[in-house]
């Protein structure tokens, strides 16, 4: 991949290829997951004779994946699973949780060793009369890993390149997600293989037409940044507004909402600093009310710069984008939305790099007081 200029060779490489490699990974992952098909079905057919609560957690990005991808219903199992991060979880449990009720717990974690995450496990263990884990990682050296090797969980182990080296998680973030992706599709893997192929395609093209426009933009003296998502990219809006706002140290303030919630008070953030990043759906419903958002704020404060991100095409009368990022064509035909979350990250993956060199910082080790880490420091585990 061509970079913008030689600060690329000096500050962020391990961001950069992060960045870069997750067409591959997403590739590999899908391999991954077709090689552990009959695992996979085994375990959920081990917990088809049981009402399960399945509950989706990690903490930060990890968390986020589970905004994203919770409506998608695991194999056996009628119901969607339910989003509550370990930084919750952990503290209350009694409110999350039944004794009597079967519980899979689904893991996302990039290291498995944060603190929250081993105990949450450790806690779910203890409380729930019957305990299920589905653990999905990037570190075969993680405690969380090693620590679920046993009956009652399946681990789902992503290739090694995708426990990123930088602090901001991006292979691992999206490789995660689309691993749940698949798992939860299992029964129908052939069919997914040309989607998989197409959604590393598209990772490519934005890689290979968007970067440079993508860095230009970040050239740009925004103090602030607005991302906004609807239904499970809502999930994507959440991880985006935190991979800008961890990579610019803070300097650039951001927030995430849905389009149709951003009207409810949170709009007033938007001043003439303000970079508003739209992450739209593919179906005509759900468009016509981010349409609507659009031409609103258009007719009054829009802020310094605005960017569409879509895989089909889109018109909005009377409004400019300063960038539009697609990656389909009008003859596509529309996708499901769990792969637009998968794809449309990209956009502010790229956007934090480039704006964390902007401000002079090193997008692998961004945090100039150590405030952040790449994994959460501080956190005393009590017992109960």
């Amino acid at each position: 991949m061509a970079r913008i200029d030689n600060v690329v060779e000096v500050k962020g490489r391990f961001t950069r290829k992060e960045i870069a490699q997750q067409p591959e990974m997403w590739n590999r992952t899908y391999e991954m997951i077709k090689e552990r098909k009959s695992d996979i079905e085994k375990f959920f057919r081990g917990l088809s004779d049981k009402d399960v609560d399945v509950i989706l957690t990690g903490a930060g990005s990890s968390a986020f994946i589970g905004r994203a991808v919770h409506g998608i219903r695991v194999p056996y199992q009628q119901k969607q699973g339910r989003v509550i991060p370990t930084t919750e979880l952990l503290t209350h449990p009694e409110y999350f949780l039944q004794k009597e009720q079967a519980t899979l717990l689904v893991s996302f974690a990039r290291s498995g060793n944060s603190p929250e995450s081993l105990a949450v496990v450790k806690m779910l263990d203890a409380y729930c009369q019957d305990a299920y884990h589905l653990i999905i990682t990037c570190n075969e050296e993680g405690e969380l890993y090693l620590m679920t090797d046993n009956n009652r969980s399946l681990r789902i182990l992503l290739p090694p390149e995708t426990n990123d080296v930088s602090l901001a998680m991006t292979s691992s973030f999206s490789s995660m997600m689309l691993a749940y992706i698949l798992t939860a599709k299992v029964d129908r893997l052939a069919e997914e293989e040309t989607k998989i192929n197409q959604l590393a395609k598209w990772g490519e093209l934005i890689l290979s037409k968007y970067e440079k426009e993508i860095a230009q933009i970040a050239e740009l003296e925004f103090e602030r940044a607005v991302f906004l998502g609807a239904g499970p990219l809502l999930g994507t809006a959440e991880e985006s507004h935190l991979k800008l706002q961890e990579m610019t140290d803070g300097k650039v303030m951001c927030a995430f909402n849905s389009f149709l919630g951003f009207r409810h008070g949170p709009r007033a953030i938007v001043n003439d600093k303000t970079l508003l990043v739209y992450l739209f759906s593919d179906d005509d419903y759900s468009r016509k009310y981010e349409y609507d958002l659009v031409r609103q704020i258009n007719d009054s404060v829009k802020g310094m710069a605005q960017i569409a991100v879509s895989h089909m095409p889109l018109t909005i009368e009377q409004v400019a984008f300063d960038l539009d990022v697609r990656f389909g064509s009008a003859s596509d035909s529309t996708t499901e939305i769990e792969y637009l979350c998968v794809a449309e990250i990209m956009l502010a993956q790229l956007l934090g790099f480039y704006k964390s060199l902007n401000l002079g910082l090193d997008p692998d080790a961004p945090s100039l007081s150590g405030t952040i880490s790449r994994v959460v420091e501080g956190v005393i585990i009590y017992e109960r």
